[in-house]
């Protein structure tokens, strides 16, 4: 059976998404940021966050659409050519557990490091339907950050690696009974990122493993998650490409933030620090889960 994407592009929920994430290990500094339109519940989205040793703060707001789907609160998306874009942040942040506040202008260059993988080059018909409910198209890739971010009186002059998603579809939170979405970069020339979605059909794997010269396309991945407390903390890997090759990767949580999205899951977007053949890389790896 085809997916009919006309009818989806009618759905309440059809959303068009872009999110990006790096992270520079010499501040030891995360940043991740969504940017979300639903045009047919007019209803536009951001959330836009950083994580670093003594900062886990973030905001999350919803508004009503607009002429400017790249911007809202203070986040902006430029594309400036194929493959580079221009992300900007001016505004406050908050951590809801100590009730702080922090005030942030960000100013930086994200430049694709790798061709876009598009997912359906991992999955097949079946599949493609199974998670319609979620995503109809599905984009990756890594990439560098270069620029500033400013946090109150603080400036750090950034320099990272990091993942950019765009994907089009019905995105209804509470279709999937759980994914991850993963992600690590090794260097300028080898990363990869992998989605694992489960639904009541069954799970649905696609990503891509890439070494410097092509994206191969990951089609199986067996991921077994340590929790501490209802939060991952550690998390081995065994992905396999549509060659057949395989990858083994760990995985360790070194600090997370938790993202309300409805009233029954719960998003945990987490920086990871992993290990593949002895090399270190650093990345996201997000969950969605039911609220505990």
């Amino acid at each position: 059976m085809d997916v009919d994407l006309e009818m989806l592009k009618k759905h309440e929920e059809w959303n068009e998404s872009y999110y990006f994430n790096f992270h520079d290990n010499n501040n030891d500094l995360t940043a991740f940021m969504r940017i979300g339109n639903k045009v047919n519940k007019n209803e536009k989205s951001m959330f836009f966050y950083l994580m670093s040793p003594s900062i886990t703060a973030g905001i999350k707001l919803e508004t009503p659409c607009d002429d400017k789907p790249l911007n809202i609160a203070g986040l902006d998306y430029q594309k400036l050519e194929s493959g580079q874009w221009k992300l900007k942040y001016e505004g406050p942040i908050f951590n809801p557990l100590d009730k702080t506040e922090f005030k942030v202008k960000m100013d930086v260059t994200w430049e694709a490091l790798n061709p876009v993988m598009d997912y359906v080059d991992c999955v097949d018909e079946k599949e493609t339907e199974m998670s319609s409910n979620v995503a109809s198209e599905h984009y990756e890739q890594f990439g560098k950050a270069t620029g500033r971010i400013e946090i109150d009186d603080e400036a750090f002059d950034i320099e990272a690696l990091g993942e950019r998603d765009l994907s089009r579809g019905i995105r209804a939170w509470g279709s999937p009974k759980m994914w991850m979405w993963i992600n690590s970069e090794f260097s300028n020339a080898e990363a990869f990122n992998i989605t694992k979605l489960s639904v009541d059909e069954g799970d649905i794997d696609a990503g891509y493993f890439y070494t410097g010269s092509v994206n191969e396309p990951l089609v199986k991945s067996d991921i077994d998650v340590e929790f501490n407390n209802g939060i991952p903390s550690k998390f081995s890997m065994n992905l396999v490409d549509k060659k057949g090759s395989e990858y083994s990767v760990a995985g360790e949580v070194v600090r997370f933030g938790m993202i309300p999205v409805d009233e029954r899951m719960i998003l945990i977007e987490t920086l990871s620090k992993y290990n593949w053949e002895g090399k270190e890389g650093y990345g996201i790896a997000e969950f969605l889960v039911p609220k505990p």
